[in-house]
């Protein structure tokens, strides 16, 4: 049973996310869609998109980009003590989740954003209860800058950001300060390079401004809605879990998984910006949502009813595969 297994620690777990992992790569060089994105707002992005074209390189930075974002979720939730040291059902929901993006013909912005909007969030939690923490600080909101260039819609993110601090830290004008530098820097270095080699550097202030000013109701294949569905009524129930119950025994376990609810919360409202269409919504999310329902799956005493929650979702979401592989 696949969540018995994953909650048995690395050595028991790794074999089985790796086989998913190799599955899933699989099936995605065999679809047969021809995706095509239609937010071009994002600068770093656009530039790869452009310059990478062929479908093995496509193919090769969504798998490289899939496999680290599976291991930094680990990396983040058992260093900070989100989930228990033995569950590895975060990465699997991860290369799960991720798997159903993977398409030859496309790269994903949120794919390449989710790394590092992983390495801001493991910059600035590990501040909690430390001192001498300006780096890392620093380097959080340079991540979550960075991702924004990918995909400007991470742009809501950044508040993100400051609510971490809030969250984590008491608040400290030179962290404030430090944090407003981070976001600037790329920002900064785009100006100055744009305007040495003459490029449109002034419309990155445009796409944010167009960000929060046009919303919109997403473009979702039906098919996406029986995941969406599922999705939805498992959050509720890991949600009514933790208002019952609590959060966890640890406060730094608490503070993690609240944050996770605040991304969650600034996914949600990603989910109805501009130009958000195919499954890019889902990809944004990616990353609360593996993390919440992986505590909810650990904690449902019977294994029965865990993998059978699981195999729900495992099934919408081959909905999406037989789609890709026009099977249906």
């Amino acid at each position: 049973m696949v969540i018995g297994v994953l909650k048995k620690g690395l050595t028991t777990a790794l074999p089985v996310i790796i086989l998913f992992f190799i599955v899933f790569i699989t099936l995605s060089l065999f679809s047969t869609t021809d995706s095509h994105p239609v937010n071009y707002d994002n600068i770093l992005y656009y530039r790869l998109q452009k310059n990478v074209t062929g479908a093995f390189a496509i193919t090769l930075i969504n798998i490289l980009c899939f496999g680290i974002g599976a291991v930094l979720i680990s990396v983040y939730t058992i260093r900070q003590e989100v989930v228990e040291k033995s569950n590895y059902i975060p990465s699997f929901l991860y290369v799960f989740f991720g798997a159903i993006t993977l398409n030859h013909s496309l790269l994903h912005p949120s794919m390449v954003a989710n790394v590092f909007i992983l390495l801001s969030l493991i910059s600035v939690t590990d501040t909690y209860r430390e001192e001498h923490v300006l780096s890392k600080i620093f380097n959080g909101a340079l991540y979550t800058s960075i991702a924004t260039f990918f995909y400007v819609n991470y742009a809501f993110f950044v508040l993100f950001y400051f609510i971490a601090l809030l969250i984590l830290r008491a608040f400290n004008w030179r962290e404030w300060f430090v944090t407003i530098l981070g976001l600037l820097a790329p920002v900064f270095v785009y100006f100055c390079i744009g305007y040495l080699i003459n490029i449109p550097f002034t419309d990155f202030p445009g796409y944010i401004l167009n960000l929060f000013t046009n919303f919109q109701k997403p473009l979702l294949s039906e098919y996406f809605y029986p995941l969406f569905i599922g999705l939805l009524i498992l959050l509720l129930l890991g949600a009514g879990k933790h208002f019952t119950k609590g959060l966890g025994g640890k406060i730094k376990t608490q503070k993690n998984l609240g944050l996770m609810y605040w991304l969650l919360l600034l996914s949600i409202v990603n989910f109805f910006s501009k130009n958000n269409n195919s499954y890019f919504p889902l990809i944004a999310s990616v990353i609360p949502i593996s993390v919440l329902l992986s505590d909810y799956f650990y904690n449902i005493k019977q294994l029965k009813i865990a993998n059978t929650l699981l195999f729900l979702l495992l099934a919408s979401g081959a909905l999406l595969f037989l789609m890709n592989l026009a099977l249906i």
